[in-house]
């Protein structure tokens, strides 16, 4: 960037800046710890969701890419990054996703490759609803039935009346189909289906596999191990850890032949 165009930040903001991020760090591994340390169980229904229109979807965004897979923001990336990974013009990007190529980024956002860059287009949901937004999402050894760290071992109660209306408050498809807010009604449940696992994907789970009833199970994948075998979900109405109808909660699942992924 030109320096003509750098912002001057003074030396005593940088130095309250750095104070409230070692802060911050520290009372989030506290937090962490105390909710992952052996023996202990999160409360059942530890917090209550309440979010109201303006914080629960003025970052909302579910992608629907002509132009190929979707890439969800991270702290770190810019605008320029995502482009070369992308393989594309910085300019062009921006265009195909509306953005001043300038502007900074918010991390969670679902941003587009240009169509000419694409293969089928997808639809996923957004991770801006989770009611948990850390990015500790994996313990050092994961097993089946391992209770996530941090926020992510804790129970959520929704509040049906912040979100869009959908029919089927409290069983397991009203998660997904909130999770994707540019989908009316149930057509997050409709979705072509995959075994390639991809973050803001609907997850299906054949009657009685990992936790799944007769019926089957819906839920909404939150994140990817790097192994690429281990799966981060959020889902309603299971009744593991004190959940159950109406609440909502997070596990680990693995790819298997009896779950997939819908987008």
């Amino acid at each position: 960037m030109p320096s003509s165009h750098r912002r001057h930040i003074p030396p005593w903001l940088t130095h309250i800046a750095v104070i409230c991020s070692i802060v911050v760090i520290g009372v989030m591994v506290l937090f962490g710890v105390a909710n992952s340390a052996p023996g202990s169980k999160p409360a059942a229904d530890a917090t209550t969701i309440a979010f109201t229109a303006n914080s629960a979807y003025i970052q909302t965004y579910a992608a629907h890419c002509a132009g190929g897979q979707p890439f969800i923001v991270k702290p770190d990336d810019t605008l320029q990054s995502i482009a070369a990974r992308f393989g594309v013009p910085v300019d062009e990007l921006a265009k195909t996703n509306g953005l001043n190529p300038n502007a900074p980024l918010v991390p969670g956002e679902v941003l587009c490759p240009p169509v000419d860059n694409a293969n089928e287009p997808i639809l996923v949901g957004t991770t801006s609803l989770e009611p948990c937004q850390s990015h500790d999402y994996w313990l050092p050894h994961i097993t089946q039935w391992a209770v996530p760290p941090g926020c992510y071992g804790l129970i959520y109660t929704p509040n049906p009346a912040d979100y869009p209306y959908r029919p089927t408050w409290g069983w397991c498809n009203w998660w997904p189909e909130e999770e994707h807010p540019n989908l009316p009604g149930d057509e997050a449940l409709h979705l072509p289906k995959h075994r390639t696992p991809i973050v803001g994907a609907t997850v299906w789970f054949d009657p009685f596999e990992q936790g799944a009833g007769s019926e089957g199970h819906y839920a909404e994948l939150v994140a990817i191990n790097p192994d690429g075998y281990w799966l981060l979900i959020s889902e309603m109405n299971d009744s593991w850890r004190g959940a159950g109808w109406g609440k909502i909660d997070y596990r680990y699942i693995h790819v298997s032949p009896g779950v997939w992924f819908m987008y």
